[in-house]
């Protein structure tokens, strides 16, 4: 970065917001205005040689290699003003001893109370406070007099930084048709082992087939380079008139899953580096008649995939084919989105406001359906075995923090409208949500509180979302929560539309 181009941030303009309770939808924020934070510090592992006797010099050594400590959790200090006439939150919450997280807000011109309105914003997630002290709180004599000060040191489990975000369209070349899933693919390496990597560079999104007479196969459209350059290959076991319904990737494969053929297409991950065309093979096997697949989650090396009349699929080989955890017990409607929170534990959401989990990973119960009848459910992300959230066919989000016995709609800007197509969480506080007006008109918002509120991207006043008729999926990811990908239907209602957010 040229330094011409920076701004110093100035202690003056930051100030503290605590979340009690941690970073959830029912959880606001509190402004404290009266409290400080001190230097942050953070210990990411001291770096010890290993050593071999010098093979030609007696009494020296020669360095063959290096081990570094573990990640240490983060410390600061919060500092105030002990006050006469309130009860100190400092004291009252380091004798709690649960967890909060911390926030705090950089900016210039704002109103420093308004959360969501900020220059920079410095998450300390998972707080605890390890001690509470005071300055001395007497006076011998008339020059001790001055004011008291409270301060309470706090250690956080992760530390990160939110910036307003800028888009730009991408692919716009090579995305013809209707982008409708997408899936990162990546996680953070030095490079020793696989490709360096921030985490966030490999990025598959799907395409519809193109029509007409005859019909061209539909694409995976893909990037491994964060977003800068993209590319398309055709998922050429796809044929006819038929569509792919979601994309994600297991193992060494990248793997793609279509209601039309019933059945899964898969190719090597490895064969996706901008050169090589993929080869792409289909399996049936395990799949039902009538009950073809619609979505996919994966965690680990374990896929659970669900489709329709409540079918529910389990795979960790897909070239294996697939085997049935549920053929429609929990429920018959049709199944539109799943997400695992773990190997055990998954919901799955569909028409008419069904909702099935499942605690073992083996069997599936019915969970308190939130809309009824007439209403169907789009997405899912399930944020703990107790807060799970869904969006709605009637542009509406719903919460529980209760595994799904009650649920409570969550507003935010041109809610109970239009449709909700997606949401996803990079960390326990960011979370992103594709929602598209009655316009038509695609829209992102972000939440930086848990999905306490929800913010329209991009932020900067006068900055816009370039132009598209909806945003179909969404990918986040946790090594960096100011970036995001969507993928959709282009301004035109015919072409597919690719836009990346970056800071």
């Amino acid at each position: 970065m040229m330094t011409g181009s920076l701004s110093p941030a100035k202690n003056v303009n930051s100030r503290v917001f605590v979340i009690e309770g941690r970073a959830r939808p029912d959880h606001a924020p509190s402004y404290e205005s009266c409290l400080r934070m001190m230097g942050i510090t953070q210990n990411f592992g001291d770096i010890e040689r290993i050593e071999n006797p010098d093979p030609y010099n007696y009494g020296k050594f020669e360095e063959i290699g290096e081990t570094q400590g573990a990640v240490e959790r983060a410390t600061t200090s919060l500092e105030g003003r002990y006050a006469i006439d309130i009860k100190s939150i400092l004291l009252r919450l380091a004798v709690k001893r649960c967890s909060v997280d911390v926030q705090l807000h950089f900016g210039q011109c704002q109103d420093p109370s308004e959360f969501n309105s900020f220059d920079k914003v410095m998450v300390l997630e998972s707080v605890k406070l390890t001690s509470w002290n005071t300055e001395d709180m007497g006076a011998l004599q008339s020059a001790d007099e001055s004011p008291i000060n409270e301060n309470a040191d706090i250690s956080a489990k992760e530390i990160y930084e939110i910036l307003p975000i800028s888009f730009g369209v991408k692919a716009g070349g090579i995305v013809t048709n209707e982008l409708v899933a997408a899936t990162l693919c990546d996680s953070a390496s030095c490079g020793d082992c696989e490709t360096e990597s921030d985490g966030c560079k490999k990025i598959f999104a799907i395409s519809l087939n193109a029509g007409g007479s005859p019909s061209t196969p539909p694409d995976v459209v893909f990037t491994i380079d964060k977003g800068t350059t993209w590319y398309a290959h055709d998922i050429d076991t796809i044929v006819g008139a038929e569509d792919p319904t979601d994309v994600a990737c297991l193992g060494q494969y990248l793997f793609v899953v279509s209601e039309a053929t019933e059945s899964l297409h898969y190719a090597l991950l490895s064969e996706f580096d901008g050169v090589t065309d993929p080869a792409f093979t289909e399996v049936a096997t395990g799949f039902v008649a009538g009950s073809g697949p619609n979505a996919i989650s994966t965690i680990g090396n374990l896929a659970y995939i669900v489709g329709e009349l409540g079918y529910v699929y389990t795979t960790q080989d897909v070239t294996a084919g697939v085997s049935v955890l549920d053929a429609g017990v929990a429920t018959i409607s049709e199944l539109n989105a799943v997400h695992a929170l773990s190997s055990t534990f998954v919901v799955a959401v569909g028409n008419d406001g069904a909702i099935i989990y499942s605690e073992n990973g083996s069997t599936f119960s019915l969970a308190t359906n939130p809309v009824g009848v007439g209403v169907d459910l789009n997405c899912v992300w399930v944020k703990s075995e107790s807060e799970w959230w869904v969006g709605t066919s009637g542009g509406s989000l719903y919460y529980t923090i209760d595994g799904g016995d009650t649920w409570t709609v969550k507003a935010f800007p041109g809610s109970g409208a239009g449709v909700t197509h997606d949401i996803v969480f990079a960390t326990d506080s960011v979370a992103y949500l594709a929602h598209a007006t009655a316009t038509p008109a695609g829209r992102i918002l972000r939440s930086y509180d848990g999905g306490y509120s929800w913010q329209i991207v991009p932020e900067r006043a006068g900055a816009t979302l370039p132009a598209n008729d909806q945003v179909n999926a969404l990918v986040a990811c946790q090594y960096d929560v100011n970036f995001v990908v969507g993928v959709g239907l282009a301004d035109d209602g015919a072409d597919g539309y690719a836009v990346v957010g970056l800071a």
